[in-house]
């Protein structure tokens, strides 16, 4: 059995390919164990960051578990102030944009798990 610390992993900056906006780092933790079905990565969401653009999936279902800090979850037209221990799902569909922000002055650490269906397609905002 393998097991890995999540802090000595690396983490990948993530950007937007469109605006250029840096987001948060990630570390896919579900590839070390070539998991496929399901897929599961830690975030680093720096003071001022988001997490991406505001967005929702088709298919992907998707659960975020705040492990430090406290970030605000985006829906809609909705903010939810969450804290360590709290976390919120987002159903697939083309229900309402979501994203999750930092807008305080401590790093934010978040557990991302999500389903991982083939082809499935993403919708931003279109002024973003």
């Amino acid at each position: 059995m393998k097991f890995y610390n999540v802090n000595a992993l690396p983490h990948q900056k993530l950007r937007s390919p469109v605006t250029g906006e840096t987001f948060s780092k990630s570390a896919v933790l579900s590839e070390l164990f070539a998991y496929q079905d399901i897929f599961v990565h830690h975030e680093i969401l720096p003071p001022g960051r988001r997490s991406s653009s505001p967005h929702c999936h088709t298919l992907r279902e998707e659960m975020v578990f705040v492990l430090k800090g406290c970030p605000t979850a985006h829906l809609g037209d909705q903010a939810f102030e969450l804290q360590p221990g709290d976390f919120i799902g987002f159903k697939p569909g083309l229900t309402p944009l979501h994203f999750i922000e930092n807008t305080t002055s401590e790093e934010v650490c978040l557990l991302v798990l999500c389903s991982n269906p083939e082809n499935d397609p993403v919708v931003y905002e279109t002024n973003n």
